[in-house]
């Protein structure tokens, strides 16, 4: 509460002082703007397609297992393989070549973004994301 010195007669104001309290709050904004990106890690759950994908050209399927290993067309990708350099040579034997990634529901970004970047690398124009059909559909 705060007091005035105008005058002897009013005595003190019964006003709330509300500029702390809206200190307070700036803060506690600042502080879950900051640590609401770094506390959401939810899993990416792949979504369901209506519609089955359309083949065009050619396709090479990737898939992505949950433990990191690539398999080419159901084959695992030896190590001693870039995926790059394989990508990069299948683009240059075929022209039109889709790329069918399908990535396992257990496994994250960090280990998909490597497996996109290497087509990118290998000059793949036409990369799709492989979905579960929905039921009914």
């Amino acid at each position: 509460m705060a007091l005035s010195v105008d005058s002897p007669r009013r005595g003190a104001i019964a006003e709330i002082n509300v500029t702390p309290m809206a200190d307070v709050m700036i803060v506690l904004l600042v502080i879950f703007m900051v640590a609401t990106p770094v506390i959401v890690h939810a899993p990416v759950r792949l979504p369901l397609a209506a519609h089955p994908t359309e083949e065009k050209g050619a396709m090479l399927k990737l898939a992505l297992r949950s433990d990191g290993v690539v398999l080419v067309e159901g084959v695992p990708l030896a190590r001693s393989v870039s995926l790059a350099d394989y990508l990069a040579a299948r683009v240059s034997a075929t022209r039109a070549l889709t790329v069918l990634v399908q990535a396992d529901r257990d496994s994250g970004y960090e280990s998909l973004a490597p497996l996109l970047a290497a087509c990118r690398t290998a000059g793949v124009t036409q990369v799709a994301l492989a979905a579960e059909q929905r039921a009914g559909s």
